[in-house]
């Protein structure tokens, strides 16, 4: 198409987060000439870390040294007492990355991508509020799954008070500190609930936090450090952990024979995730009797292993005793309607507000694709619930067995308040690698990666990791396996993640503690080394940080070299060799010919 309004791009990245700005500059690194587009809905780059999200006391759940890319440091300026990274830090190392490779002349910001559909030869995307059109040959679509809120579908006629979703909650700051704002519903058990209430407590707010009764619960919540030594995140961050862990990313090697496939080690695994539950409550004091005991995960024991309706880290020192302190409410209710000032619960109990603020998860982040292009691409469908793909059925019921086999720790699930919230509907991604469609990619069609579909402790490495993988893959650099490998690999993944996270595994990509298993396999299909550490202590007990794989890309790039200078070697000694053994046996047929003719 030649008409004003369209621009023409050879690949267009969806989100300017973690994974879009790492995925920009590594396909700018592979294609220095590439005609590149990173459209962003909000106003500056960094996602969830973006300038109009940050708010006092936004504190990221991992430490410094954890939490950034493999080449670049975080700078130490403004990291707490215990070293853990804030929202403004962050925010700002995106900003400096986008500026130090001179990524920002290429994003389109304030841009909301309303429809993406497929055309010859790629992508064609619409936005909201503007008649522009992109048209793009490889589309990367990195929007993440904290873009677009959900709200609850109430009643709200004549309402009189602000009613916001948590991700506006740095907008509406100033709004919220106004004196006049002095009673505050917060609704929601996600980790930015928690973090909502213990702002508006340290702003002498009065809170009223309602928790609907017939969900997942309050989420477990991890002490910033375990018996005051070892973080929580650095210990997540081991290779013990992919031990510890049952993961479907890791069953073959010593730590996974030791502690999944025998008795003796399943018994050592149920008793480590026990203490470390154990000494997350007693943190948190749930046993103390008061409104915090309404906080309790609704889950057998291992809480914190299950991660059932999620997991946070305590950020700040003061976090549980001000909760506990605090002016605040917990009711368990579900919400009827919004009149007046006042919040309407199912109960019939009332509580009046003078702001409401709705922690309640998120909605469709790939709603710019209609029905038919997700169910091709292997996105969920959200609005077809209990709709089961036959295509699938087989392959499901195998992966079922296989990962009962493999991982027996999974085989029976946890004791859970509200069992028939693990009989929902599971959203599937049927991404291979969590990145390819295989419909596209059997087609022959390179022209689409999901990236970011996978939750896990240390988003930045695996950003970066997955990103270059992907470039690799649209490139045509990347050989994928046969049709029957991929779909295996897919059903084992969502029905792992599904009985590893129960009810996140139900809605999201859940890998949270399983990282550096999934790191480990993207770099064995790239075919370069992913145990980084000097020795075998090191290798198991020491923290995996970002900067343990600097320089990855390079080694990449060098195997790739050498590979093409050995292998016209390679060629030429088996073409020598070939000759060599015709000249032979010409020598042997002259000579026997000769005999012959003597004779």
């Amino acid at each position: 198409m030649g008409a004003v309004g369209v621009q023409k791009v050879d690949v267009a990245i969806i989100g300017a987060g973690w994974y879009g700005l790492v995925a920009a500059r590594t396909y700018l690194r592979l294609c220095p000439n590439a005609n590149l587009l990173v459209i962003d809905s909000d106003s500056t780059v960094g996602g969830v870390w973006s300038e109009d999200r940050l708010y006092p006391n936004l504190v990221a759940q991992v430490n410094l040294g954890l939490f950034n890319y493999t080449d670049t440091p975080m700078p130490a300026e403004g990291v707490t007492k215990e070293r853990q990274v804030t929202g403004r830090m962050i925010h700002n190392y995106l900003q400096r990355y986008a500026e130090d490779h001179d990524l920002l002349r290429y994003i389109r910001f304030n841009t909301f991508v309303s429809r993406a559909e497929r055309i010859s030869g790629g992508w064609r995307l619409h936005f909201r509020d503007s008649g522009d059109i992109v048209e793009t040959a490889k589309l990367m679509v990195a929007s993440g799954v904290t873009s677009i809120p959900n709200m609850p579908s109430l009643d709200e006629t004549d309402v009189s008070v602000p009613v916001v979703h948590s991700m506006n909650l740095g907008a509406s700051f100033e709004d919220i500190k106004r004196p006049e704002i002095k009673e505050v519903v917060v609704v929601g058990a996600a980790k930015s609930a928690y973090d909502a209430v213990y702002l508006l407590l340290t702003m002498g707010k009065k809170v009223t936090w309602v928790i609907r009764p017939g969900g997942a619960g309050p989420l477990a919540i991890l002490p910033s450090k375990l018996l005051g030594f070892w973080t929580s995140i650095g210990v997540a961050s081991t290779r013990l952990m992919t031990g510890l862990s049952p993961s479907i990313f890791n069953t073959d090697g010593l730590l996974y024979s030791v502690f999944q496939k025998s008795p003796v080690g399943r018994w050592v695994t149920g008793r480590f995730w026990d203490t470390v539950a154990f000494l997350s409550d007693l943190h948190a004091g749930y046993y103390k009797g008061d409104h915090v005991s309404k906080l309790r995960p609704e889950i057998d024991g291992k809480g914190i292993f299950w991660a059932n309706s999620g997991l946070g880290v305590v950020t700040l020192d003061d976090f549980w005793s001000t909760i506990h302190d605090g002016d605040v409410t917990v009711l368990r209710d579900d919400l009827h309607k919004i009149k007046g000032n006042t919040l309407h619960l199912q109960s019939g109990q009332s509580v009046r507000s003078d702001y409401i603020l709705m922690c309640t998860g998120w909605g469709d982040h790939f709603a710019m694709f209609d029905n038919a292009t997700k169910h091709e691409v292997g996105l969920p469908v959200l609005t077809a619930k209990g709709a089961v793909d036959p295509a699938w059925v087989k392959s499901d019921a195998e992966a079922e067995d296989a990962v009962n086999r493999k991982l027996p720790f999974l085989a029976k699930s946890a004791v859970v308040r509200n069992p028939k919230n693990l009989m929902q509907p599971q959203r599937k991604w049927r991404l291979y690698r969590r990145v390819v469609p295989i419909k596209l990619a059997e087609k022959g069609d390179r022209s689409l990666a999901i990236l970011g579909q996978i939750h896990t402790v240390q988003t930045p490495l695996v950003a970066e990791v997955q990103s270059f993988w992907a470039i690799l893959y649209l490139l045509g650099k990347i050989e994928l396996p046969d049709h029957d490998t991929m779909v295996k690999e897919i059903a084992e993944w969502n029905i792992w993640t599904k009985k590893r996270y129960l009810g996140q595994g139900q809605k999201f990509p859940y890998s949270l503690y399983d990282f550096l298993p999934y790191v480990d396999t993207l770099c064995k299909d790239l075919g370069i080394n992913s145990r980084r550490k000097p020795n075998v202590l090191a290798e198991i007990f020491s923290p995996y940080r970002p900067d343990d794989f600097n320089g990855f890309i390079d080694e990449y790039m060098l195997k790739r070299l050498n590979d093409s200078v050995s292998k016209p070697k390679k060629i030429q000694s088996r073409f020598v060799s070939r000759l060599l053994g015709v000249g032979l046996s010409l020598i042997v047929s002259l000579i026997a010919l000769t005999k012959v003719i003597i004779a």
